[in-house]
């Protein structure tokens, strides 16, 4: 009895501390997943399963990248505590990649932020179209194709009638590099001038080419690609 009410004790403490710092900002790995399982595993010592998962893979982004399989072979976990994490972590990702009408494209920085996203724990090469509004705002945001983990081709049917649905004449093209830097490769140079040729027979301007890489998101406009191919 004694027991659970020193266990009890310790959840309101964790709690108060968040509630007074409104973030995570001092809060260790192991003490946030623990937090998180107070929402799993009501019943059990949330402090030492967080240790145990985190002995074993590393950091908290992994125990989140894990499988269920992985999750449920650690003590106290089990499938079901398992599955709940990972619904928490498909929601983070949800919320980090469902359009948001605010972002206005011409805030570099959020804008990159937004793509860099995009691409999270993508193992394969995408390549994406980002439509844009008549106020510089994100309108939709659609994969066109995917590949291996070097390359994927451009479906450009698929880019015309991702184009076309949007009512668009703005857009911009984002893919990713999941095992390499961001540095835009002869092929991405290439390809962009393709892209831009075609949609501008369309009456669209490519207004950017963002790259994904293990390094972050780049503008190639920013690089002065974009600027060198529209002369």
């Amino acid at each position: 009895m004694s027991s659970q009410a020193d266990h009890g004790g310790h959840r309101e403490r964790m709690r108060k501390r968040f509630k007074e710092s409104g973030n995570f900002k001092g809060f260790s790995e192991h003490e946030i997943l623990e937090m998180l399982l107070f929402y799993i595993v009501p019943r059990k010592n949330t402090n030492d399963i967080a240790h145990e998962l985190i002995k074993k893979f590393g950091s908290l982004n992994s125990v989140l990248n894990a499988s269920v399989e992985e999750l449920s072979s650690v003590k106290d976990m089990g499938e079901s505590s398992a599955n709940s994490l990972l619904f928490f972590r498909e929601l983070i990702n949800y919320c980090s990649t469902v359009t948001d009408s605010r972002i206005d494209i011409r805030n570099i920085s959020a804008a990159l932020s937004f793509v860099n996203n995009c691409f999270r724990n993508e193992k394969q090469e995408k390549f994406k179209v980002i439509c844009i509004d008549s106020g510089f705002h994100i309108k939709s945001i659609t994969d066109i194709s995917a590949g291996g983990a070097r390359f994927t081709p451009v479906d450009f049917r698929e880019l015309t009638k991702a184009v076309l649905n949007s009512g668009t004449d703005i857009v911009i093209l984002a893919h990713n590099h999941p095992d390499s830097p961001n540095t835009p490769s002869q092929e991405d140079v290439t390809l962009t001038r393709e892209v831009m040729r075609y949609m501008r027979c369309l009456g669209v301007t490519v207004l950017d080419h963002y790259i994904t890489g293990n390094n972050g998101t780049i503008s190639m406009r920013n690089c002065g690609l974009i600027h060198d191919m529209e002369c």
